[in-house]
């Protein structure tokens, strides 16, 4: 028998984003579903072992908490559950929140179990139907077969725009010119000894030394090595990294089998070339590779890199960005950052999550309308938390009608404790 289900607002992608754009509309009084094809939700986090939020805060000595509402109650669920007690200061200077993937799928499934949204894992989304620029239905696949869920509005929350791609929304894949920041396979690392440094010239001493040892799938020359505190034995590592310049079954699986490869010269380089990790162990890699950039759309505005470096206001604001400008773009290099001016914010207008071809779909999270450049800031879990969760508010908000009113919209979000004031100190 076919399935088939009707919900006012059906957000796609269980992420930072989707987490919110489905509280958010729910929130708002739109009946809601949150549809994921991962058996957990989380996104990079739990899927990829990001295991860190990054841009909640500014940046510098004094960092302060620029992204509220669903975002907030997520750390207060973690800390609730004894998993979140403020940020740390990464070894490049962000202050950033240490997560446990097993933590965040627990707290995530609490909040969502206390809302009032209905969702859906082990749901794979195949096709779209459409009548004009108007989403009429999704077409999903569970291991029972496939069933369809209409809906009044959307939210493609799926990191790589692929509900806007199957609905035919125009799309941009990186930079538009065939280049795009590298995929990197996490590594959890165990048994390492208290008194390891992961300084980077550190781990770039080591890392040529494996070089010249033979050890030749070694791609960054140093990286990121980062464990919860300085007593933990276990850290997580973000070194194998590829280009990724689609998301084809064949260009993934040959990236997904790259990295593991790499993954274990590195083990190998850590054993032999760092004190205190002789007999440290490979836990877990991804599961999936972690793909920084990949689709997105083409919005009624386009966030520019000069949006970012001049901390750019805006009164259609919706969300609020601080991460700096990160892009891992050299395979042996670390990232490259620009930093946000005076260690402030830039401001998210309500255009970038608004796609120019459809009347009833919104985004949120990496699939949001920037250049390339301003992506490499705005991509991160903390400016996700907040512009999925505009979206959905937007989505709930602008049910049955043909335009949306940001000012009703600001209202709905400060309504949900978005952090959105120009004047307000956090």
């Amino acid at each position: 028998m076919k399935r088939f289900f009707s919900y006012d607002v059906v957000v796609v992608g269980g992420g930072s984003a989707g987490i919110a754009a489905a509280i958010g509309a729910s929130q708002a009084g739109a009946k809601t579903i949150l549809i994921e094809r991962n058996p957990y939700f989380g996104g990079q986090v739990t899927h990829s072992n990001v295991a860190s939020y990054c841009g909640f805060f500014t940046h510098g000595q004094n960092p302060k908490q620029i992204v509220g509402g669903v975002g907030n109650m997520v750390l207060e669920k973690l800390k609730e559950i004894g998993e979140y007690n403020g940020y740390t200061i990464s070894p490049v200077g962000n202050a950033i929140v240490i997560l446990e993937p097993e933590a965040v799928k627990f707290a995530l499934d609490e909040l969502l179990t206390e809302s009032e949204v209905d969702i859906l894992l082990h749901s794979q989304v195949i096709d779209v139907t459409k009548e004009d620029n108007k989403i009429i239905s999704i077409e999903c696949l569970d291991d029972e077969g496939r069933f369809t869920v209409e809906g009044k509005m959307f939210v493609d929350a799926t990191g790589d725009a692929n509900l806007a791609y199957l609905a035919d929304i125009e799309t941009v894949f990186g930079d538009g010119k065939g280049s795009s920041q590298l995929a990197t396979l996490m590594m959890r690392i165990d048994h390492i000894s208290e008194n390891v440094s992961f300084n980077p010239s550190i781990l770039k001493d080591a890392i040529n030394a494996a070089k010249a040892d033979g050890m030749k799938y070694l791609t960054k020359e140093t990286g990121l090595v980062v464990r919860k505190d300085a007593k933990t034995d276990y850290a997580y590592a973000v070194l194998p990294s590829i280009k990724v310049d689609a998301l084809d079954a064949k260009t993934l699986t040959e990236a997904e089998m790259n990295v593991r490869r790499q993954a274990q010269d590195y083990i190998k380089a850590f054993r032999k070339f760092m004190p205190g990790m002789e007999k440290c162990t490979l836990t877990q890699t991804g599961p999936k590779i972690g793909i920084r950039e990949s689709r997105r759309i083409v919005g009624e505005y386009t966030l520019t890199v000069n949006d970012v470096v001049t901390s750019r206001k805006d009164e259609s604001t919706i969300a609020r960005g601080a991460w700096p400008i990160e892009r891992h773009v050299n395979p042996d290099k670390m990232a490259e950052y620009i930093y946000v001016p005076d260690d402030t914010f830039y401001d998210i207008p309500i255009g970038v999550i608004k796609p120019k071809a459809s009347t009833n779909l919104w985004c949120g999270g990496r699939t949001v309308s920037t250049d390339s450049v301003a992506f490499a800031s705005v991509r991160v879990m903390g400016p996700a938390f907040a512009t999925g969760h505009a979206a959905g508010v937007a989505a709930a908000l602008t049910i049955g009608k043909e335009n949306y009113d940001v000012k009703e919209v600001q209202k709905e979000l400060l309504r949900q404790n978005a952090f959105i004031n120009k004047e307000e100190e956090n």
